[in-house]
């Protein structure tokens, strides 16, 4: 990470949530909204010369990625160090209460910078891939080399042969015999600071679950201000229910402290 501060990897879990400063938990509900009292949206802007403001105007994609091909090299210290962005600290310190595995096979979707998966990683996490669209992100994720394999993902289409494409590639994985096939799908999934928006959207949602084995957790954070602007209330249940996804549970956490942003935290199970 560009950043020398790193998100704080304990759970801080408070009254029964994560991030006990900015609300509550629903379990297996997605009905109400979870917005604060007095709370307004706001569109953050970086602190150097990148408007980080299209991420927030549902862009087309290749818009959306010619902003994070200029933003990747100051991604960390703009949402860390200007925003107090937290969002994967809470989202990890989720994962690991689920008491997986040290050696799980875990795949950090959507994983940008790598901010996930070098939480991950410190916490005891030894089998993480990474996956991007954007090669520029990817770029600065490969710097940490916490991640087994790391790959292009195009989160609107389908997971299977991308994952298929990108993992049985013998270079991946140099210790690997020759004959050995992709190793997903994972034993968990993590999504950080992907969807809100858009780009990929709530009804590419779904596509998420392709990426995990049977009964395996998902664990998905959606922008607080996009939650309520992309109408994610109204929307997500019955694009759950026809996917035959289950909501395990959604916890209101961390996302941009300094900002009074929040993010909600899925746990979504498939089969």
């Amino acid at each position: 990470m560009s950043s020398s501060k790193r998100p704080d990897t304990s759970p801080h879990k408070e009254n029964g949530q994560f991030g006990g400063q900015v609300g509550g938990q629903v379990r297996g509900d997605v009905s109400g909204t979870m917005t604060d009292p007095g709370w307004s949206e706001r569109t953050p802007h970086a602190t150097g010369d990148v408007d980080i403001s299209v991420a927030y105007s549902n862009p087309p994609t290749d818009e959306l990625m010619a902003l994070y091909a200029a933003w990747a090299n100051s991604y960390d210290a703009d949402l860390i160090d200007a925003y107090g962005y937290m969002a994967p600290a809470d989202a990890v310190a989720a994962l690991t209460m689920l008491e997986l595995p040290k050696d799980a096979r875990i795949l950090d979707a959507g994983c940008g910078t790598g901010q996930a998966g070098a939480l991950l990683a410190a916490a005891g996490f030894t089998h993480i891939d990474g996956a991007d669209l954007s090669p520029e992100m990817r770029a600065v994720a490969a710097r940490l080399g916490v991640y087994r394999a790391l790959y292009e993902l195009d989160m609107m289409a389908d997971y299977n042969p991308q994952m298929a494409a990108a993992l049985s590639s013998h270079d991946k994985f140099p210790d690997a015999p020759n004959d050995a096939p992709y190793d997903a799908p994972y034993d968990a999934v993590i999504c950080v600071g992907v969807f809100g928006y858009g780009p990929p959207h709530i009804d590419d949602l779904p596509r998420t679950m392709d990426a995990a084995r049977p009964g395996a957790p998902v664990l998905v954070t959606v922008n607080g201000m996009g939650w309520v602007k992309m109408g994610w209330d109204d929307a997500l249940g019955p694009i759950l229910d026809a996917a035959g996804v289950e909501l395990r549970s959604r916890t209101r956490i961390r996302h941009m402290v300094n900002e009074g942003i929040h993010a909600e935290l899925l746990d979504l199970r498939r089969g």
